[in-house]
C-alpha cells in the first residue's frame, strides 16, 4: 500500500440508527451532496487550476493548519471556479506521528519514540497530545469553532482535520496512549464494562485494591502469557479505539456547534486494525471520510454510517485506476481526492498532462450514473457479515506469538500485511457478490435487532472471540429461526479475549463453502453457497452464468433501490478478471434498461451481456 507522507505546498509543487445509538446525539445533516467531487489535493498556480476545472474537477485542497487559511489561495480557487476544502485544520492533534515538520521525516517523532523503547523506557507509550487530555480537546474545540465561524459564508466542502490520523503512525500497533489522563479514561470506562473491581480482578487474573492502580498490560508481557488470557491487554486496545473515536467526535461536535451545515472529515482512512481504526465506532464520529480501501474499509464505514460522504484517493493511471475509481462509485463512493505528485494532469500552461487526457474520459463517464446512484439506497439481502474487532486482536496476538515477536518494529505498512481476520471477511464477501447477495455489515452491537430486520443468515468471518451478550444475541437469533454459518470454530475467546474452556457456539455449522480456502471462487464453491443461502430463505436474486453455463467467478455485482426501481451493477471483481460474457437470469421478470448504453434488454428468458474488463454494466430493473 502506498501511503501518502505530508508535504508543504512547496515541497508538493506548489445503518445510521444502529450505529449512531453507540453514541449521544446523532450528527446533524449537512447540505446534500449532489455532484460526484474530484479534488485536487497539491497547490497548483492558477493556470494550472482553471486547467483543472476544464477537465471536470470540483475543487481543490486549501490549508488550513492551526485554524490559519490562506485567503489568497481560496481566491484564486474561486476565480477558477472550483470549491475547496480545508486541510489537516488539527493534525497536531489527530496526527502528531505523521505530519509534516521542516527539516524532519515525515515518522521522525514516531522514530523517536521508538528509540526510546529500546532501552526500555515505557514513557515512549506517552502519546504528545493525549487524545483524552482536556486541555487539548478544549483547544481543539476552540480552534474547530473559530474556524468554522470564519468560514461559515464561504462554505468549504469540508474541515478534514487531519491527513493519514491514528493513535500512534497509522495503523501501526503501539501501546499507546497510556499518557496519564488517558489512563484515567480508561478507568473510568472499565466502570462501565465491568459490575465491579472484583469482577475485573476475576477476569483479568488480578488482585488491583482500587480502580485508581488499574493498569493495562503491555504487549511484550501478553506475548508472553501462555494462560490465554489476554484481558488486561485486549481491554486497553479497545479503549483506545473509543478514545480515538470520541476526540474525533470532539472535533465533529465543535464544528457542527459553530455551524451546523459543517461538514466534518479524516483523510487517509487506514485498513480496519490498529490506530483506531475500528470503523463501527470511528465513521458514526465523522461526516466525510476519504478512505484507502484496504480490508474492505470502504464497506464497513458506509455500513456503520450510511450517511457518511466517502472519498477515495486516486494516485495512479492507466486502467487498473479507471476500474478502481468505478469499484469505489458502486462501493458507495461520492469523490475522489487525486494525489498527484508528478504534477502529470494539467502542465504547466493549464493544457492536460497524460493523467488529465485519462481523468477527462473517466469523470464524464462516471459522472453520468453517480447521482443516480447516489440518490438511491443500497438494497441488502437478508444476509448479516459480523465485523469484530475484539477477534482481529486476538489474532493479531497470536500471530505474534507464533512468531513475529519483535512487534515494535512493525510500521504502518507491515500491519497492511494480510492476516485470517481480514482474509476470512474478504473471501466470504467476494463469493456472495460473485452470487449477486449484497450483505449487511453488523458489529455486536447490531446482533440483537438482526431477526427483527427481516435477516435470514448470519456469517462469523475468523469470529474467534465473541462476547456473552454476542454468544447470548447469536443464540436468540437462531432460536428465531436465523441460521448462523462460520468459517472456523465461533468464540474461543470471550470478548476481553480470555480463552474460555468451553465452546459456546459448538454446533455452528462451518461448511466448506464458507471457509476462505484460497484467493478465488470455483463454481462448485459458489453452487453450494448458493444452495445454503437458498435452505435458509435468502436465495439469490439473480444467477450470472460464465460461457461454458457454470456460475460465473471473477465479478461483482451490487444492488440499489429507489421506490419500485432497482439498479444491478456488475464489475469484474479485478481488472481483466471476469469473463467477456455473462448470461443473466433473475428470479422475478422485470422490465430492463441498460444505463449506460440506454438500451433496453428483454426480459423474461436468459440475458446475456458483454462484460466490459474495466468497466462495469448498470442496468435498471423495474416490475
Amino acid at each position: 500500500m502506498r501511503l501518502r507522507r505530508l508535504r508543504s505546498p512547496a515541497a508538493a509543487g506548489v445503518v445510521v440508527g444502529l450505529a449512531v445509538a453507540l453514541w449521544p446525539g446523532v450528527l446533524q445533516a449537512a447540505p446534500a451532496w449532489d455532484r460526484f467531487e474530484v479534488l485536487m489535493w497539491h497547490y497548483r498556480t492558477p493556470a494550472q487550476m482553471k486547467g483543472l476545472k476544464a477537465i471536470g474537477f470540483t475543487g481543490a485542497m486549501l490549508l488550513g493548519g492551526q485554524g490559519r487559511v490562506d485567503q489568497a489561495a481560496k481566491a484564486a480557487r474561486a476565480e477558477a471556479g472550483l470549491s475547496w476544502y480545508l486541510e489537516n485544520v488539527a493534525t497536531d492533534f489527530y496526527s502528531p506521528y505523521h505530519r509534516y515538520t521542516e527539516g524532519k521525516t515525515v515518522t521522525w517523532l514516531f522514530d523517536a519514540a521508538k528509540t526510546k523503547l529500546k532501552t526500555g523506557d515505557v514513557t515512549a507509550f506517552e502519546r504528545e497530545p493525549g487524545l483524552s487530555d482536556p486541555v487539548w480537546l478544549d483547544r481543539i474545540r476552540a480552534r474547530l469553532g473559530t474556524l468554522a465561524q470564519q468560514e461559515q459564508g464561504s462554505r468549504p466542502l469540508f474541515y478534514n482535520m487531519a491527513d493519514e490520523a491514528g493513535i500512534g503512525d497509522l495503523a501501526a500497533a503501539w501501546d499507546a496512549d497510556q499518557s496519564r489522563t488517558s489512563l484515567a479514561g480508561f478507568r473510568i470506562w472499565l466502570q462501565a464494562q465491568y459490575p465491579s473491581l472484583p469482577a475485573l480482578n476475576q477476569q483479568w487474573g488480578t488482585d488491583y485494591a482500587s480502580w485508581d492502580v488499574v493498569m493495562p498490560e503491555l504487549t511484550a508481557a501478553a506475548l508472553r502469557r501462555t494462560d490465554g488470557n489476554f484481558s488486561a491487554w485486549s481491554d486497553f486496545k479497545a479503549w483506545m479505539d473509543v478514545a480515538f473515536a470520541r476526540a474525533v467526535r470532539t472535533g465533529t461536535e465543535a464544528l457542527h456547534a459553530a455551524d451546523p451545515q459543517a461538514r466534518s472529515a479524516l483523510e487517509g482512512g487506514q485498513v480496519p486494525g490498529w490506530g483506531g481504526y475500528d470503523y463501527s465506532l470511528l465513521a458514526p464520529a465523522l461526516d466525510v471520510m476519504e478512505i484507502y480501501d484496504i480490508g474492505n474499509a470502504l464497506d464497513l464505514a458506509t455500513a456503520f454510517n450510511p450517511a457518511l460522504v466517502a472519498l477515495r484517493t486516486s494516485f495512479g493511471s492507466g486502467m487498473r485506476e479507471a476500474h478502481a475509481a468505478w469499484r469505489s462509485v458502486l462501493h458507495g463512493g461520492r469523490g475522489m481526492v487525486v494525489w498527484d505528485e508528478a504534477d502529470s494532469v494539467v502542465q504547466a500552461d493549464g493544457t492536460p498532462g497524460p493523467r488529465g487526457k485519462e481523468l477527462a474520459a473517466l469523470i464524464p463517464a462516471i459522472n453520468a450514473v453517480a447521482p443516480k446512484l447516489a440518490s438511491m439506497q443500497p438494497d441488502f439481502d437478508p444476509v448479516a457479515v459480523l465485523y469484530s474487532p475484539a477477534s482481529f486482536r486476538v489474532r493479531w496476538l497470536l500471530d505474534r506469538q507464533d512468531g513475529d515477536h519483535d512487534w515494535a518494529t512493525r510500521d504502518a505498512e507491515r500491519e497492511y500485511d494480510d492476516n485470517a481476520w481480514r482474509a476470512s471477511r474478504r473471501i466470504l464477501l467476494q463469493r456472495l457478490a460473485e452470487l449477486g447477495v449484497q450483505p449487511r455489515h453488523v458489529s455486536g452491537a447490531m446482533l440483537a435487532g438482526l431477526r427483527q430486520s427481516g435477516v435470514r443468515v448470519l456469517f462469523l468471518p475468523h469470529a474467534i472471540a465473541l462476547s456473552d451478550q454476542d454468544v447470548a444475541d447469536i443464540q436468540t437469533f437462531r432460536a428465531a429461526g436465523g441460521t448462523v454459518l462460520a468459517d472456523t470454530e465461533p468464540g474461543l475467546f470471550d470478548g476481553h479475549g480470555r480463552r474460555r474452556s468451553t465452546l459456546p457456539l459448538p454446533d455452528v455449522a462451518r461448511p466448506e463453502s464458507v471457509r476462505p480456502t484460497g484467493a478465488d471462487s470455483e463454481p462448485g464453491t459458489l453452487l453450494a453457497l448458493a444452495k445454503l443461502l437458498q435452505d435458509a430463505g435468502a436465495s439469490p436474486r439473480a444467477v450470472f452464468l460464465g460461457p461454458d453455463g457454470e456460475r460465473a467467478t471473477g465479478v461483482e455485482a451490487r444492488w440499489f433501490r429507489s421506490g419500485d426501481e432497482s439498479v444491478l451493477a456488475i464489475q469484474s471483481a479485478r481488472p481483466w478478471g471476469g469473463p467477456p460474457q455473462i448470461e443473466l437470469r433473475l428470479s422475478h421478470p422485470a422490465q430492463i434498461t441498460d444505463l449506460r448504453q440506454s438500451t433496453v434488454l428483454t426480459d423474461p428468458g436468459p440475458i446475456r451481456l458483454q462484460l466490459d474488463a474495466i468497466e462495469p454494466s448498470i442496468l435498471s430493473l423495474r416490475p
